[in-house]
């Protein structure tokens, strides 16, 4: 894909980089992928265009994808032709770990129930004092 011109810089977040499972060379497709991401909000690059880029075979760009899939780190969406199977386009979104596994939880786990006793004790308190300071007139004493 020769019209794919990647940004100055990619990113790799502490989770990617650390994470042992990863190879290196699965590291640096993710780097590459975030920095293509950052032109639309997807990747939308082809392996032929990672293999050029890199110089290695289909088979380790396919292993890269895959541990980065995997891992959740990337999101691959293929969309075919439903007569041939051919494939029409193929999309990667990038994921950080800790916001993939908020997608499916559902919001009640998330969100804390507003507790209207202690807004209410909290509030009661509040009147009493002021209700304390509009007793105390300061021109009587």
């Amino acid at each position: 894909m020769k019209n794919i011109e990647p940004s100055y810089y990619s990113i790799l977040p502490a989770p990617v980089r650390y994470d042992k499972r990863l190879t290196p060379n699965a590291k640096i497709l993710y780097a590459e992928i975030t920095s293509l991401t950052n032109q639309v909000g997807f990747c939308y690059a082809s392996n032929r265009y990672f293999e050029e880029l890199y110089k290695v075979s289909t088979q380790s760009i396919n292993t890269w994808l895959q541990q980065l899939e995997k891992y959740g780190y990337i999101k691959r969406f293929v969309y075919r032709d439903r007569g041939t199977k051919e494939i029409l386009n193929r999309y990667i979104t990038i994921f950080e770990k800790p916001i993939q596994e908020n997608l499916n939880r559902p919001i009640q786990d998330i969100l804390i129930d507003n507790n209207k006793v202690l807004n209410n004790k909290s509030n009661n308190y509040l009147k009493k004092k002021v209700k304390n300071i509009k007793n105390v007139n300061p021109r009587k004493q």
